[in-house]
């Protein structure tokens, strides 16, 4: 089995992210800028974005990196931690995305104020919703979300993963 790890983004990932950020598919279900350029991804890397937390996914055996995955916010109110993730063309089908949420789910059971994680995931986003429902999330059902199905928004199911301590 393939295992990967997460770890903070650094300068050098600016080139295989831009890269990775040309694939329709990555443009197709996520909000990255159209076009998207190497100013956006050092965006990214410094955090311009405002993520809450940040993560490349790579190789564990090779550190290659074949994705993302954020935090993007947390809400304090209800401790929902909501995420999102994409997968390189080179990385798919490997289980990346379902590791790092796994990971993912790891960290955030280190901060007390984070109850669950959640995803919004487009309906017609098919890989996605497989890929939450692999990593331990349950379909809540519809949500007031929107999500990116190319130049179109559809609506969103939203993905919950409550934490156990």
């Amino acid at each position: 089995m393939t295992t990967f790890a997460l770890r903070e983004p650094v300068l050098t990932d600016a080139e295989w992210i831009t890269q990775a950020c040309q694939d329709t598919e990555v443009q197709r279900w996520t909000l990255v800028p159209r076009p998207y350029k190497r100013e956006h991804a050092l965006g990214f890397i410094d955090n311009t974005i405002n993520e809450a937390h940040r993560w490349v996914i790579e190789y564990q055996e090779t550190n290659k990196a074949v994705g993302v995955v954020s935090i993007h916010t947390i809400d304090p109110d209800t401790g929902d931690a909501n995420t999102g993730y994409w997968i390189a063309p080179w990385g798919r089908r490997q289980g990346a995305a379902v590791q790092a949420l796994h990971l993912v789910e790891q960290f955030a059971l280190t901060i007390p104020s984070i109850n669950f994680l959640s995803a919004h995931i487009a309906q017609t986003n098919v890989a996605s919703r497989a890929t939450a429902s692999r990593a331990g999330f349950i379909n809540m059902g519809s949500t007031q979300e929107s999500c990116p199905d190319g130049e179109s928004l559809v609506p969103a199911l939203t993905y919950v993963k409550h934490l156990t301590r």
